[in-house]
């Protein structure tokens, strides 16, 4: 191309120089023009095209740079977008660990002090101060199986009050009648609870707590259908279900626990026919009230009874019928008796009362009661009558009559012991310590009985 050109430009020129007539100018005016058609092909060669090149390259690098900004662009949004869903699972389940970690302490408190308490009542205010912190909020109770299973009754409640039955029959809870949790939401299909007052909470929840096979009673949670603009947005109540669940399982243990341990300690220190409390018993008691009676400078009154002619019955009626006289005496004395006092079986057919902070006068005047009040009985045995029943009475005071626990036994013995010789039911108060020598009463029953 460039050959081209310089060869027409040359021809041109060759014209030119044959034309004789063209004025000096007009000649300049050509070569300019020649000078300027050579001229041309070297500017675009050497100068537009290298720049028109470098400007196509850098459109392309700057179009190329562009795409790789939008698309990095593109990958940071959705890197963000992936790191705030990340660090929101993460917050999640950061709430959830710190809820998890809550639960597990308070279970965990819950359960050790089950280990220290003594009696179910115990417990009870145990598990309602624990509830209060697991269920924070929310409505709640406990309700526990009768000794006749056939009565579930409230022990326990916190939260917000709410209106419910304290005692009612296990079918009126579908939680008791499907052995598993019942949860009423809003589900159209749910039915709810009997035992539920109205109006009818939003949400009811409640779980049966099984242990060692045996079903004790229900963990019940209730929220109220108006809740306040400030309430603080709180889970489903179906969210409690597994929480629940697990305290239950706990509370179920600690209860059937506590339970066996009441119904061992109760076998340690009561008489199985009686109710009353057995000889170990009064022996380790005895020793307690006297040191404490000398502390408080207070006076201790023992009473030892007897039931007269206890063998005739025996003999007469068989000894089914023994067993029932001693139940209804026994009965007698549990329920007639100060809550202070201590009522026990000595052994046989004899009996002790220990009555803490008892002058001797009006000691004397109770014991007398008491006779008359079992002569009143009227006891039968299979719808027989047993005939009018009559006990013997002996009386001893501390420190009147002995400052030591065996001495008022022996004491509080050898009244009885002249009650029966002036002709049996009678009370008599001691007059002195007996003979250092005289041993100490035996639950076989004194000499007059032995007929």
């Amino acid at each position: 191309m460039v050959v081209s050109v310089f060869a027409g430009e040359l021809l041109i020129m060759l014209v030119l120089a044959e034309i004789r007539a063209l004025s000096l100018w007009s000649g300049a005016l050509v070569d300019a023009s020649v000078l300027l058609v050579l001229l041309l092909p070297a500017l675009y060669f050497f100068v537009y095209r290298p720049q028109a090149r470098h400007l196509h390259e850098r459109d392309r690098d700057a179009t190329a740079l562009q795409i790789a900004r939008d698309k990095l662009e593109a990958d940071v949004a959705a890197r963000t977008a992936e790191l705030t869903e990340a660090n929101s699972r993460l917050e999640t389940s950061m709430r959830e660990l710190a809820a998890t970690h809550l639960e597990v302490t308070l279970l965990a408190e819950m359960i050790d002090l089950f280990q220290a308490c003594r009696t179910s009542e115990e417990a009870y205010a145990v598990i309602a101060r624990c509830a209060e912190q697991l269920f924070p909020g929310e409505s709640g109770e406990l309700f526990v199986f009768k000794a006749s299973r056939n009565v579930v009754e409230s022990v326990a409640r916190w939260g917000p009050p709410f209106t419910h039955e304290r005692c009612f029959e296990p079918e009126e809870c579908w939680g008791l009648r499907r052995g598993r949790a019942h949860v009423v939401e809003s589900s159209p299909l749910a039915s709810l609870c009997r035992h539920i007052g109205q109006p009818s909470p939003a949400a009811s929840l409640c779980v049966p707590m099984m242990a060692q096979g045996t079903t004790l009673g229900v963990l019940t949670l209730q929220r109220a259908s108006q809740l306040g603009d400030a309430s603080p947005v709180r889970p489903p109540l179906r969210d409690y279900e597994r929480l629940a669940g697990t305290a239950s399982e706990h509370i179920a243990l600690a209860l059937a626990s506590l339970n066996l341990r009441e119904t061992l300690r109760h076998q340690a220190v009561r008489d199985q026919l009686t109710g009353l409390f057995n000889r170990r018993y009064l022996e380790e008691t005895l020793e307690r009230e006297v040191r404490r009676a000398e502390r408080r400078s207070l006076p201790l009154a023992v009473i030892m009874l007897d039931i007269d002619h206890f063998k005739r019955f025996n003999d007469t009626f068989g000894h089914e019928a023994g067993d029932a006289l001693l139940r209804e005496v026994g009965g007698y004395l549990r329920t007639h008796v100060r809550p202070e006092d201590i009522a026990c079986r000595y052994g046989g057919e004899e009996f002790t009362l220990i009555l803490p902070d008892a002058p001797l006068e009006p000691t004397r005047r109770r014991a007398d009661e008491l006779r008359q009040g079992i002569a009143r009985l009227g006891i039968e045995h299979r719808g027989q009558p047993l005939g009018a029943v009559t006990i013997s009475m002996g009386v001893a005071l501390f420190p009147a009559h002995g400052t030591h626990p065996d001495m008022l036994l022996r004491v509080a013995d050898r009244a009885l012991y002249r009650a029966k010789e002036q002709g049996r039911d009678c009370v008599i108060v001691a007059e002195q310590p007996p003979e250092p020598d005289r041993p100490p009463p035996t639950a076989a029953g004194h000499g007059p009985d032995a007929e």
